[in-house]
């Protein structure tokens, strides 16, 4: 069955609902992609590997906010890894996530590839990479070029926040966060290392990424993605609000629980309801095709209805002699019988009759009796202007005067 179209629009709104538990950005834009050269070896093996990679982590990430996992065997091996930057709720690192893995989904056929985000990380390859913090892919992304309304100065607060970043970040699980602000001018901080790599390797790497970033001043934005670590500044307050006690996992995830659960409902809902919708159009199309009532209620109203018994009589049993033409329907008769001659004008004037085919199912469609009719219609536009003009149909016959 199709999904249904409204689902996405119940889905936003269900979000909506929910927002004042969870205020807070999942930053979930992403700056950039990098798909490996290397093609999968095994489709099959590959896309089922990296479904359940996904799938495993994910479950991982709704607890911890990172995740790691291994599935097949060489050489078809898979090995991923996800982590939402410190200051995202597990709230937030969920939908930071679930866009991370359907963007790099497209990476296939490559067997591998890296996306960044403002919010999260992924990275997944067919060979074991979780102890690499250095690679040839590390770079720097400079943000907005404009600069800030001083630039000597917001270069200052910059440098002083990241050095205070990233020299606190390997002694806190790999992340740490700062701001500096001077006379109107302040810079926000990120930096955060992957849980896979130990402390000295973080440090490395942070020295690495801050060095790249920094070189974006004195523009008001820049980011490092390095292979172990991001680290990002802005002039802009980007971080979230550390979360208080109130918001416990538990809250958060049972938030998420919940989500699902509406989202499941509402897609079953509208299955059924979308079933019981079409199974009654299906109904009301049946029911209004009745041909045969149709007809009968045209020929009730027309009161001009003939038995055949009297069309065969009046044409003598469909004579030959009597047989002045084809019409689009069949052989067209004169029609000479007492019965018929009917007073309808200022000179009697015998009837026309056409012989249909003998049907074998309901004879005559919408399409077909419009048809029939303005054939009528224009049949009785060629007679004079001052004698009357009728016409019928039955099951096999159309006949006029």
């Amino acid at each position: 069955m199709e999904p249904p179209k409204k689902l996405p629009l119940l889905l936003l709104l269900i979000l909506s609902s929910l927002t004042p538990l969870a205020t807070a950005d999942a930053r979930a834009h992403t700056i950039s992609t990098y798909c490996t050269t290397t093609l999968e070896h095994n489709s099959t093996a590959f896309v089922t590997n990296f479904i359940g990679e996904v799938n495993r982590i994910a479950e991982q990430m709704q607890l911890n906010g990172y995740g790691l996992a291994v599935l097949g065997v060489s050489p078809d091996m898979a090995y991923g890894l996800a982590q939402c930057y410190g200051d995202l709720s597990l709230f937030d690192c969920v939908l930071c996530y679930t866009e991370a893995h359907t963007v790099l989904s497209k990476c296939y056929p490559s067997n591998g590839g890296r996306i960044y985000l403002d919010g999260c990380f992924m990275r997944s390859d067919s060979y074991n990479f979780f102890d690499e913090f250095t690679g040839p892919h590390d770079k720097a992304v400079c943000g907005n070029a404009t600069t800030a309304q001083d630039g000597v100065r917001f270069t200052t607060l910059v440098k002083q926040a990241v050095s205070s970043a990233v020299a606190a970040a390997p002694l806190s699980r790999g992340y740490a966060r700062d701001s500096a602000t001077a006379q109107g001018e302040s810079a926000y901080v990120l930096a955060n290392c992957w849980r896979t790599i130990n402390q000295s390797d973080c440090a490395a790497c942070l020295s690495n990424a801050s060095k790249a970033a920094l070189g974006c001043l004195p523009g008001s934005e820049g980011r490092a993605l390095y292979t172990g670590c991001f680290l990002r500044y802005s002039n802009t307050d980007f971080l979230n609000a550390i979360p208080g006690s109130g918001h416990s996992k538990g809250k958060i995830i049972a938030i998420v629980v919940a989500i699902v659960s509406a989202v499941a409902l509402v897609a079953v809902g509208l299955a059924v309801g979308n079933a019981i919708r079409k199974n009654r159009i299906i109904q009301k199309k049946r029911k209004g095709s009745n041909d045969t009532v149709k007809l009968a209620s045209t020929l009730y109203n027309s009161s001009l209805n003939f038995k055949y018994s009297t069309l065969e009589r009046a044409t003598g049993s469909f004579d030959l002699a009597n047989k002045i033409g084809q019409g689009g329907f069949g052989s067209v008769y004169k029609v000479q019988h007492p019965l018929l001659q009917l007073n309808l004008g200022p000179e009697p004037r015998p009837w026309t009759h056409e012989q249909l085919p003998m049907p074998t199912k309901p004879p005559f469609t919408d399409e077909k009796t419009m048809e029939l009719n303005g054939m009528c219609e224009v049949q009785c536009e060629n007679h004079n202007a001052t004698s009357s003009c009728a016409a019928t149909i039955s099951e096999t016959s159309v006949y006029w005067r």
